[in-house]
């Protein structure tokens, strides 16, 4: 009944969403997915959804109900169809027909050979390609002829697909039977046809728990100064990460490559590896790749820019979340806190471009609220007291957004704005993470109820905080810092994401938002966008969200 219900409602605000703006709307376009995974021994499409892709509009082009995948997707129920999330949609029992090519594109159609015949069974290993493999490397590994291979899996081509799945014969196959290509062919009544193979694009994955998670861990531990203190910071943190999981019933094999010394392990030395963590540059991540040969996820634990090399590197996934998320993150807290009586105000610097300006001007301009923006140079300071009345409200609260990042615009804004709260008027102002840097008096921020997204935040007063930091002390007898935590969350966070979904863990990475010490976790196409929200309360505490 419960179930019914939440369908219901959701339905409900898919419905109401669309009421909305019906003169604008454009029916969303589904595109079948070509990904299927395997989740506790049934099929699933992995859909990626996109803008105004409603469970409606998903349900109709995968031939099923949204009942079935809200059933496949529990975690819906909570938090709603987001944009970007993964949701698994069951294989429907007759799959869906997929729209015919446009007339502007190219169709060719082409006639495969006939396979040849698979010899008869007998024992086999299996084996399931990596990236960098092909026929020889495997054949060579298990010390088979690579047309035994070819024969054993009814291959035509030498050419594998991302992560095929191999039967590798454990003794040498009988001489292939000569055919005798002047015999009649068989009449077609007695002609038997086999289901039709998935294509090389779609790709199955076996989601098995691990009762090991294998890492390797590559830093430059022993370099000297602050970037030596901070890796070693960070080690510290992953080796508390890796004990605390051993008592939850997780074990982890921790492999650790001090690059400073000049070695990087190749891609046959590292095995078995679930994933690499590290190293902390761009420039050191492609060093690894180029050796690893870009077969293994490698998870950047530090460098926020690594997600520019995505494209070379499609197994690379970026840990830190990007300062972009932190402006996206401002506009859609404004849009969750705001009432019908609230006035938005979006205020930024004359005449100065800036990343944070931009970004936040442009995600303000895509919203479906109304707001206003007042823009001023540091010159127009003073006559700003004047000018603010025409943009606020006694009505209700008003909404004030920062668009810098710059010290000098930022405290000027404070002070006017803290003018007009001295006039009755209620406020509450929204900014970047940059503001707690700055030399403001806390009072201030606190009496305007500031609002700060942030990549980082330590609420020292949660209890599994003070349980981490009497844990450190007693073993490392020093006071964490910020990468010891950023340590402690990552490899918590992959660990347990890899023993409980195996090979499929990054497929479920973007289903699986979790809250460290220190960081969020929130992953959208390899990359974290996860924010952390801090509050200044009016009673002088700050906190998360």
């Amino acid at each position: 009944m419960r179930k019914a219900i939440l369908t219901a409602t959701l339905l409900l605000m898919t419905l109401g969403a669309v009421s909305v703006s019906a003169q604008d709307y454009v029916a969303p376009q589904v595109t079948i997915s070509k990904e299927k995974v395997r989740l506790n021994g049934k099929v699933y499409y992995s859909h990626v959804v996109l803008e105004k892709q409603t469970l409606y509009s998903i349900s109709k082009a995968y031939g099923v109900s949204i009942n079935d995948i809200m059933e496949a997707n529990p975690s819906l129920a909570d938090t709603g169809l987001q944009k970007n999330a993964v949701i698994m949609i069951p294989v429907a029992p007759s799959a869906p027909v997929t729209a015919p090519a446009a007339p502007d594109e190219k169709t060719v159609e082409v006639t495969p050979a006939p396979a040849p015949e698979a010899p008869a069974a007998q024992g086999y290993k299996e084996h399931i390609r990596k990236w960098y493999e092909n026929l020889d490397d495997i054949a060579r590994k298990y010390k088979v002829s690579k047309e035994d291979i070819m024969r054993f899996n009814s291959l035509t081509s030498e050419t594998l697909s991302r992560r095929q799945v191999l039967k590798i014969p454990t003794e040498p196959l009988l001489p292939a039977e000569t055919v005798d290509e002047t015999a009649e062919p068989a009449p077609a009544d007695t002609l038997s046809t086999s289901p039709e193979e998935p294509k090389e694009d779609t790709v199955v994955v076996s989601f098995f728990p691990k009762s090991c998670v294998n890492v390797a861990l590559m830093l430059p531990l022993t370099a000297s100064g602050a970037a030596g203190d901070m890796n070693m910071d960070f080690y510290s943190g992953v080796l508390l990460a890796v004990k605390d999981l051993e008592e939850k019933g997780i074990s982890t094999e921790l492999h650790v490559h001090d690059l400073t010394k000049g070695t990087i392990p190749g891609a046959y030395s590292l095995g078995n590896t679930d994933f690499i963590l590290g190293p902390i540059s761009s420039k050191d991540i492609r060093t690894v790749l180029d050796y690893t040969g870009k077969g293994i996820p490698l998870i950047s634990p530090l460098d926020q820019k690594a997600a520019e090399i995505m494209a070379e590197a499609p197994l690379l996934v970026q840990a830190p979340p990007r300062t972009e998320a932190q402006y996206e993150d401002i506009v859609s807290w404004v849009r969750e806190d705001r009432t019908l009586s609230d006035n938005v105000l979006l205020i930024k610097e004359k005449g100065i471009q800036s990343a944070a300006s931009e970004a936040i001007s442009g995600n303000m301009g895509g919203q479906f609220f109304p707001f206003q923006t007042l823009s001023y140079a540091m010159s127009e300071g003073t006559s700003i007291p004047t000018r603010l009345p025409l943009l606020l409200s006694k009505a209700g609260t008003n909404r004030v957004v920062i668009a810098s990042d710059r010290e000098e615009f930022v405290s000027d804004v404070l002070r006017n704005i803290t003018i007009m709260q001295g006039k009755g008027y209620e406020v509450v102002v929204y900014a970047t993470s940059k503001i707690r840097s700055f030399d403001i008096d806390p009072t201030v921020l606190h009496e305007l109820a500031l609002h700060v997204s942030s990549s980082y935040y330590v609420d020292y007063s949660a209890r599994a905080v003070k349980r981490f930091l009497l844990e450190y002390r007693a073993l490392y007898n020093t006071e964490p810092s910020q990468f010891a935590f950023q340590g402690y969350d990552i490899a918590s966070y992959f660990i347990t994401l890899v023993s409980k979904y195996g090979d499929g863990w990054r497929i479920m990475a973007p289903n699986t938002v979790e809250t460290g010490l220190h960081m969020e976790f929130r992953f959208s196409e390899g990359v974290n966008k996860g924010v952390r929200r801090i509050v200044y309360r009016k009673d002088y505490t700050t906190g998360s969200n």
